[in-house]
């Protein structure tokens, strides 16, 4: 035998020698530090027994909340996971003292501009915004959802409209010609209050309903920021209040009329998942589906129950010492859909009787606790990295207190909901592996406990 091959043998001995000098069971680890006779077991189990299936989002608080770099979402998406989704805005703009109305008005151009701050989607065909005025009064001080009925509620021919190749961090202008809605101004020539009272004023001029759609067949959502100073309606405009000068014809300011935290803004969301198979499974109890999914924008979510817990429990009297609850991602390669495409973070709630929901107690104690909910875990992080292998996704949830309090029959709920975390901002759609023995990944709640 050569030398070589000797030394890769010899090494290969010394490995195996190693290892077995190194073995201990889970329940040894740390005995030796233990007074003789105060052993402390610790048990692990996996719990597959997890009923889940599809359900419709619940509709969300899409109302202004005074956040100055908010995104509302705007346009259209389509895909064979979970069909076609839409979302449109209703804004109001505020009064300004800035503009000085008086007789012989004379406007040059009335323009709506929009921040658009990100894209998500499809940004290679071109992309039409279309505004409309609102003719249906909204109000500062009212909770509106995700849900809310424009239909009726806005004049059906377009103001203004534009078609672009979307690029993000980029001010679109809509220039506003229809005479009948400048008329609004001519009319309020001698007029010394509308302008100057926000109430009055918003009477008037109620607003805009803004609608977008892709040429493209995926579709692209637009991040809007409302809230930013570079969105607002300019007009220029020149009348005998305006200051005049040496220059021979009328002299034309600009006055602007702010979009930010005192207008109210509502983001509307509109799903329809026909031709998808989610469509046959959706909102069905009896479903057994292979995969979970949530999509953000009140589009789906995912509720699971624990189906054999009581036998679990009736093992005998316990203390948790951690329960991690674990979805896994489906592949791309399955799915359809890269990480990127993957919404960040997700969220678990429990289901009340009556339909709402509530958050766990991890993520509430930890919240109480110098604002440490991100310890409750829900990130999108890798779970298996491997040279010889592609790398595995899962969302993972620190469950302790809430799992030990149904332990206890604290807590008997036994409905759980599975949402993306910021479902008003976030268009994006996970597929995950459901509790099927057949999947390659399966739903699960690993568990570390003692026997008392």
């Amino acid at each position: 035998m050569k030398k070589k091959d000797l030394w890769v043998h010899a090494l290969f001995v010394i490995m195996i020698v190693v290892g077995c000098s190194c073995q201990i069971t889970d329940q040894e680890l740390g005995t030796d530090l233990l007074p003789p006779g105060d052993d402390v077991f610790l048990y692990h189990d996996t719990i597959f027994e997890i009923n889940s299936y599809p359900v419709s989002g619940q509709p969300v608080k899409t109302y202004e909340r005074g956040n100055p770099s908010r995104l509302f979402l705007l346009g259209n998406t389509r895909d064979t996971i979970v069909g076609a989704s839409q979302a449109t805005i209703i804004t109001q703009f505020n009064a300004t003292s800035s503009y000085r109305n008086g007789p012989n008005l004379v406007i040059d151009s009335l323009v709506l501009y929009l921040y658009v701050g990100e894209y998500q989607g499809d940004t290679t065909e071109r992309m039409t915004i279309r505004i409309h005025e609102l003719t249906e009064r909204i109000y500062r001080d009212t909770v509106y959802y995700s849900d809310y009925k424009a239909e009726g509620k806005y004049d059906p021919a377009p103001l203004a409209e534009t078609s672009f190749i979307p690029q993000s961090h980029t001010v679109y202008a809509f220039l506003i010609e229809d005479q009948e809605y400048l008329d609004k101004f001519y009319e309020l020539q001698t007029d010394t209050l509308v302008f100057r009272s926000d109430s009055v004023f918003k009477d008037r001029f109620k607003g805009f309903f803004i609608q977008a759609e892709s040429d493209s067949r995926q579709g692209v959502m637009a991040g809007v920021q409302l809230n930013s100073s570079l969105s607002q309606v300019a007009i220029k405009y020149a009348s005998d209040s305006t200051e005049v000068d040496s220059t021979a014809g009328q002299d034309f300011v600009w006055s602007n009329f702010t979009i930010n935290e005192y207008a109210q803004k509502i983001g509307i969301f509109k799903h329809d998942h026909s031709g998808t198979h989610l469509a046959e499974i959706i909102d069905r109890e009896d479903a057994d589906p292979r995969y979970c999914y949530v999509q953000g924008m009140a589009g789906v979510n995912t509720r699971f129950s624990f189906s054999t817990l009581q036998d679990w429990l009736d093992k005998g009297e316990i203390a948790i010492n951690s329960a991690t609850l674990v979805f896994d991602v489906v592949p791309e390669e399955e799915s359809g859909l890269s990480i990127e495409a993957l919404p960040e973070r997700l969220l678990v709630y429990t289901e009340l009787d009556n339909g709402n929901y509530e958050y766990l107690y991890d993520y509430i104690i930890l919240t109480q606790r110098d604002d440490h909910a991100s310890r409750f875990g829900g990130y999108l992080s890798p779970e298996a990295v491997s040279m010889f292998s592609d790398t595995t996704y899962s969302y993972r949830f620190s469950v302790t207190l809430h799992f030990q309090a149904m332990v206890r029959g604290d807590k008997l709920d036994n409905r759980f909901i599975l949402q993306v975390s910021d479902p008003r901002d976030n268009p994006k759609i996970a597929k995950l592996w459901s509790n099927l023995p057949a999947n390659r990944k399966r739903l699960r709640l690993e568990v570390v406990y003692s026997k008392l």
